[in-house]
């Protein structure tokens, strides 16, 4: 374990508070886990230190990496304000986005999104309080936008964001049960795409997860899942029609997804690695594309018992620079767990238990976790609200 020297000013003892948590595997092959409101403390006078603002579980999160280490988290906190955490891979600080900027508070269960740091930009997207969409960009200094033609994100729908060449995108559900584009920042102006009408989609589920993926060029794929539960590619690249195409990859090797699973999927350099969600069963499920899709099972015989995700757990992926995938989710014991593989054969750690993590905070009805992949190994980030405090 990780944190600051000294309990922070506010921190008692037996917990009463909400943290995020990271889990890094680092290159020599051992685990160690931090409590980020701790390590990223402030020092306030004489010593005393304020921790980062506590995580709203209420809220969703997100996180990025690149390079040697480097590593950020956006999260809402407890009053609804945009809180960064970040790091270079050596001391952690935190930054209150929202008194800084000036940036609007958090709607109560904002999801968040984010594209990349292609070309030193990198784009945040959350919801505030009267359902508008914020765009949030980071090139050295932070700006953001509100623009009142975008439709308002409902509170049921999630968000999901991309990045190719051509710039950065976000997909939400409207009102209308409908996919929604928005590209742009600024110049070019915004453009606003209803997928559904365009492209003459399914309906998605009213519990659908969303995944966006880009790569080259102009190349955006889609992921969510329709009202049979089964999981949908929607496919776009610029031309001279701005074309875009929609498959049901259910009878394409892909199995039915439980009602509500979450989506993630992992980028690779020229296009997409896999996509990770959760079976009919709530067993955790790894689909990818190489002659054709396939679903794998997240499972390996040498385990025993298959696992099963928990009732409200969300799934997080990346890819290594070997190719090899990685997947975290939470257990129906409440246990992290996190699973590589040649995909044939897949590793696992129950984290939870080898390493005394703090629980999960059961009651985050949004199942936050992120997972980023740097040149030192892998990253997982949980919320907790029984910290080691």
């Amino acid at each position: 374990m990780v944190t600051a020297g000294a309990r922070p000013t506010g921190v008692m003892p037996g917990g009463g508070y909400t943290a995020v948590i990271e889990v890094a595997l680092e290159p020599n092959g051992s685990f160690r886990w931090t409590n980020l409101n701790i390590a990223a403390a402030g020092e306030v006078r004489g010593g005393i230190q304020r921790p980062a603002p506590f995580p709203a579980l209420t809220s969703g999160f997100v996180a990025t990496g690149w390079g040697s280490d480097n590593r950020c988290v956006y999260y809402a906190d407890t009053d609804g304000a945009i809180i960064e955490l970040r790091t270079d891979g050596s001391t952690w600080a935190y930054k209150n986005l929202t008194s800084r900027i000036g940036v609007p508070v958090a709607a109560w269960n904002s999801p968040f999104a984010i594209a990349g740091t292609r070309s030193k930009t990198m784009m945040l997207y959350y919801v505030e309080e009267d359902r508008q969409l914020v765009v949030m960009k980071a090139r050295g200094t932070w700006s953001f936008m509100i623009k009142r033609r975008i439709p308002k994100v409902p509170a049921e729908s999630p968000l999901a964001a991309l990045q190719n060449a051509r710039g950065r995108f976000v997909y939400f559900f409207n009102k209308n049960h409908h996919v929604i584009e928005v590209e742009g920042f600024g110049q070019p102006a915004t453009r606003i795409t209803d997928l559904t009408n365009f492209a003459r989609l399914p309906p998605p589920s009213p519990l659908s997860g969303l995944a966006a993926v880009g790569w080259y060029n102009d190349h955006r794929r889609v992921y969510y899942a329709d009202t049979d539960d089964s999981l949908i590619e929607l496919g776009g690249f610029a031309d001279e029609r701005d074309t875009w195409w929609a498959q049901n990859l259910a009878g394409q090797g892909v199995r039915q997804l439980k009602d509500g699973s979450p989506l993630a999927v992992a980028p690779a350099d020229r296009g997409l690695q896999g996509v990770a969600m959760c079976g009919q069963g709530s067993e955790p499920l790894w689909a990818s594309f190489e002659s054709g899709w396939d679903t794998q099972e997240i499972y390996t015989t040498r385990k025993g018992t298959r696992p099963v995700a928990a009732a409200n757990s969300s799934v997080a992926c990346a890819v290594g620079a070997d190719g090899r995938p990685w997947v975290s989710y939470v257990g129906e014991d409440n246990h992290l767990a996190l699973w590589t593989g040649s995909e044939s054969d897949w590793n696992w750690w129950d984290l939870t238990a080898e390493l005394d993590l703090p629980a999960a905070a059961g009651e985050a009805p949004q199942g936050p976790l992120a997972l980023v992949h740097t040149e030192r190994g892998p990253r997982v980030y949980y919320l907790t609200d029984e910290p080691e405090f």
